[in-house]
């Protein structure tokens, strides 16, 4: 195994493997090693997901056969809280709306307006800062689930990771709309 297919290893370890993080690694992983690399996790039990539209990869837990021994789950999944659920959402529909406007250019947003949009699903409390720092720390989650990238030139502004969409589908939507109807029978309930 070469050089760049135990980096492109190494990455998807790391999580998701974006194209522009190394193209050497990338170009290694599609082209030449993929077979070598797709055995080397299934043995962990692992598959090795690849967007060459959106230029992303990642590794999810192998989904067995009716007659496969499944192996113990390597990638853990997590429940995320109701605020960084509901960003992943509002960043899904910003991304599909700016597909059907531009082509080819990144999709762009700022964190006021990621703040503004989430204050319109949560009820006003009476300490406005709190909510705002909740609602900061809830981007920052959403930046190291590798949906969200802050841009070098503006520290305001957050590029939206193409590999949204393949984590927040209609199945995930439907979850969460499911939870959202939940939230607020028992906030009104309170």
């Amino acid at each position: 195994m070469n050089e760049n297919a135990k980096i492109a290893i190494i990455l998807l370890l790391k999580g998701l493997f974006y194209k522009a993080d190394n193209e050497k690694a990338w170009a290694e992983l599609v082209e030449s090693s993929f077979g070598v690399i797709k055995e080397h996790f299934k043995v962990m039990g692992l598959d090795v997901m690849i967007d060459e539209n959106e230029a992303y990869a990642y590794l999810q837990n192998r989904v067995y056969e009716d007659d496969e021994t499944p192996l113990p789950k390597l990638v853990q999944s997590r429940e995320l809280s109701y605020k960084v659920s509901l960003i992943c959402v509002l960043l899904r529909k910003k991304m599909a709306d700016f597909d059907m406007q531009n082509e080819n250019t990144k999709a762009v947003v700022s964190a006021e307006d990621i703040k503004a949009e989430v204050l319109l699903f949560l009820a006003q409390k009476s300490n406005e800062v709190k909510l705002l720092k909740e609602i900061e720390s809830s981007i920052k989650k959403v930046q190291e689930l590798g949906f969200l990238k802050k841009l070098k030139n503006d520290e305001n502004l957050f590029e939206i990771k193409r590999s949204i969409k393949a984590f927040v589908d209609a199945s995930w939507l439907d979850d969460f709309n499911k939870r959202l109807e939940e939230y607020k029978k028992a906030t009104a309930w309170n």
